[in-house]
């Protein structure tokens, strides 16, 4: 037994991750300069702002007494420890952005390298402030150093709980290596976690509204790219449809309204000489299950079976082509729960002789000259519900004289409904069919009125494709001469009579 294949990947959800993670390492690129400009700015402040508070509390005393060069000595040396535990946290800063601008590193190792700044300055002014040099207080500039990191860089909550969970273990064994008891353990690790929140919540807010503007200008960019891409597929869905016809015996017209922008009905025409001369016309309406761009997808494939059954028999009859297509979807499509129904014709304006097989198609009606309405019912099954073995067009045969036209539709037509929710109907359909025939109008365009009428009738957009489809034969004028005989036949009823395909 032949194995399933196996589901594909979503491709929309690969793509979005994609780009979104292109983006962020180009805007973290960005934004770690800035930082790291920042942070080193900062450090020079804190640097010069110390030093000079430390020389205006030397020089304040005004008494020059012997020890004052004790004192001078002693807050010159301060000043520098001062400074020095300044300039370490500045000489990271810049290396890292020296760093980065010259393209040492990588935009996947960018994210690591910001955290690791992070976590080194913090770092550091923990230890200091254990060792008590320069009066740094440690977890304030630890904590401060993760704030702008946060507000800065476009970080998930992952990475600021990274860095934060690195400077809560550093600060905690700093302490513990320092001789913290316990207690003083246990609060210092509690004013690590007070401090640290704020800023691995600002990240988690800031990156869940970064993410969601993100996406919202991917799916309004997908979404100007769709209806591009939809509109291109429109016209070859349409391309597929045949030319109308307006000249000659037999004449050809129909109005397409899908439910999208594509759909999933489709008509198939192809004209060849007649028996006796004239014009011998087959026409193919099918209605696949579905709407929109997998319907689409189906008729495409549809398409491609009718051209190559009518190349290599261009004389086939409908009840033939019905069997063949019964077979191609039911092997083919089935299996994915998609069916059809089709309404196969043959029209002969030199013998005027209908050939028909519907499978599973609401029924078509027969318009005689004189105003007469005659239903072509379903013949056989929807096409794909039984193996070909099974399926039997039953092809019916009836006269199609000069005059007469022919009006076929796919289930969109009778599927309106009004504001009450009530059905159009094959009944309601054919009413409009019949109040229209009987008005005797010549050059009547059966397909507008007919798609006009179910518009009037239905109430809000469409709930499914609806294609109508007329096909006339014309009244000569020889034929005009014998109409009152003809029509006088019609009294008598004309018969649907079964042929073998």
């Amino acid at each position: 037994m032949m194995k399933k294949a196996p589901p594909t990947r979503s491709l929309n959800t690969s793509e979005f991750a994609g780009e979104f993670e292109v983006h962020t390492l180009r805007l973290l690129k960005q934004r770690f300069v800035v930082f790291c400009t920042v942070g080193a700015i900062l450090g020079m402040l804190v640097t010069g702002v110390g030093l000079v508070v430390s020389l205006v509390s030397t020089f304040s005393d005004a008494a020059f007494d012997a020890g004052v060069f004790v004192k001078l000595w002693r807050s010159v040396w301060a000043a520098g420890k001062a400074v020095g535990t300044s300039v370490v946290p500045v000489t990271v800063f810049i290396s890292a952005l020296l760093w980065v601008q010259r393209g040492r590193v990588l935009e996947r190792s960018l994210l690591r390298l910001s955290q690791v700044v992070v976590v080194v300055v913090g770092a550091f002014h923990l230890i200091v402030a254990q060792l008590g040099w320069g009066g740094s207080i440690g977890w304030l500039e630890a904590s401060l150093t993760l704030l702008l990191a946060c507000i800065l860089l476009p970080w998930s909550a992952r990475s600021a709980l990274l860095a934060a969970g690195a400077l809560l273990v550093t600060n905690c064994t700093v302490r513990l290596l320092g001789g913290s008891g316990f207690a003083g353990l246990i609060a210092h690790f509690a004013l690590s976690i007070a401090l640290f929140a704020p800023s691995v919540l600002i990240a988690w807010l800031k990156h869940s509204q970064y993410a969601s503007q993100f996406k919202m200008a991917v799916l309004q960019q997908r979404y100007g790219e769709v209806r591009r891409e939809l509109t291109d597929a429109r016209r070859i869905h349409e391309a597929l449809f045949p030319a109308r016809i307006d000249a000659g015996p037999l004449r050809l017209e129909y109005q397409y309204e899908p439910m999208r922008q594509i759909g999933g009905d489709y008509l198939y025409a192809h004209i060849g000489p007649g028996v006796n001369g004239g014009q011998r016309l087959s026409a193919v309406l099918l209605d696949v299950t579905g709407h929109g761009i997998p319907a689409a997808l189906t008729v495409n494939r549809l398409h491609g079976e009718l051209e190559r059954v009518f190349a290599e028999d261009p004389t086939i009859q409908p009840g033939a082509v019905l069997c063949l297509l019964n077979r191609y979807v039911h092997l083919t499509l089935a299996s994915h729960s998609v069916y059809v129904t089709a309404l196969c014709l043959r029209i002969d304006s030199s013998t005027g002789v209908l050939e028909f097989a519907s499978g599973g198609h609401p029924p078509a009606f027969l318009i005689g000259v004189d105003g007469t309405v005659r239903e072509l019912n379903s013949t056989a099954y929807v096409l794909g519900a039984c193996e070909a073995a099974d399926f039997d067009a039953a092809q019916l045969v009836t006269e199609f004289g000069p005059g007469d036209t022919l009006v076929a539709y796919t289930d969109g037509a009778i599927e309106a409904r009004d504001r009450a929710g009530k059905m159009l109907g094959v009944q309601g359909f054919l009413r409009m069919v019949a109040s229209m025939a009987s008005s005797q109008r010549s050059g009547r365009a059966w397909s507008r009125e007919l798609l006009s009428a179910v518009e009037s009738f239905r109430y809000g957009p469409p709930a499914d494709d609806t294609l109508v489809v007329e096909i006339e034969r014309a009244l000569r004028d020889a034929d005009l001469e014998n109409a009152g005989v003809r029509i006088g036949s019609l009294a008598e009823g004309r018969a649907v009579a079964p042929v073998s395909p």
